[in-house]
C-alpha cells in the first residue's frame, strides 16, 4: 500500500511543481515597460498599414489593420543572417506582439509566432485578428529564442521586463 501511494505521489507532485511554474503568456508582461530604446509603433486606424520592425537578432514584416477596437495583423518573422555564421540549429523562437498604452507600458500580450522546424532560415508566417484593450495606442514586437551548435548554446531575447 505504501509503494502505490508513492508511486502516485511521485508523478503528482511533479505535475503540481510544473503546473505552479507556468505563466499564461498573455498576461506575462502585461503592466511592464519597454527598454528605452525598444521601437515602438504608433497605431494608426484604417489601413491595411505595412512596415519592417528589425534589430540584431530578428527581421519582422507586416502589416496591419484597425477599424475601432478589431486590429488585424500579419507578416513573416525571421532570425537575421548573423546566426547562420556560427550556429547550425535554432533550438526555439517565440516571436510577441506587445499592445502598449501612451505610457508604453504592456496593456496586452499575444505570441503570434513560434518556430517549430530548428531551422535558422526558417520563415515564420502569422495572420492573427485580435480585440484591442481601451487605452491601446501603439504596438511593438519581441522574441526570445536559442540557436546551438556542437556544445554551444546561445540564448537571445527582447522582452518588457521591467516594472
Amino acid at each position: 500500500m505504501i509503494a502505490r501511494i508513492k508511486a502516485t505521489s511521485l508523478p503528482l507532485c511533479l505535475l503540481l511543481i510544473l503546473s505552479t511554474g507556468c505563466v499564461p503568456t498573455s498576461s506575462q508582461f502585461v503592466g511592464k515597460a519597454l527598454a528605452p530604446d525598444q521601437p515602438i509603433i504608433a497605431l494608426q486606424a484604417g489601413g491595411p498599414h505595412a512596415d519592417s520592425w528589425q534589430n540584431f537578432d530578428i527581421r519582422i514584416d507586416y502589416q496591419y489593420q484597425q477599424a475601432g477596437d478589431v486590429f488585424e495583423i500579419s507578416g513573416v518573422a525571421a532570425l537575421t543572417p548573423r546566426y547562420e555564421v556560427l550556429y547550425s540549429q535554432l533550438r526555439d523562437l517565440r516571436v510577441f506582439l506587445f499592445l502598449l498604452d501612451k505610457d508604453a507600458r504592456v496593456l496586452q500580450t499575444q505570441m503570434l509566432t513560434r518556430s517549430l522546424t530548428g531551422q535558422l532560415d526558417d520563415r515564420l508566417q502569422f495572420t492573427h485578428v485580435y480585440k484591442l484593450s481601451p487605452g491601446t495606442v501603439s504596438l511593438t514586437f519581441g522574441y526570445d529564442g536559442s540557436v546551438w551548435e556542437a556544445q554551444d548554446q546561445t540564448s537571445f531575447y527582447l522582452l518588457p521586463l521591467r516594472k
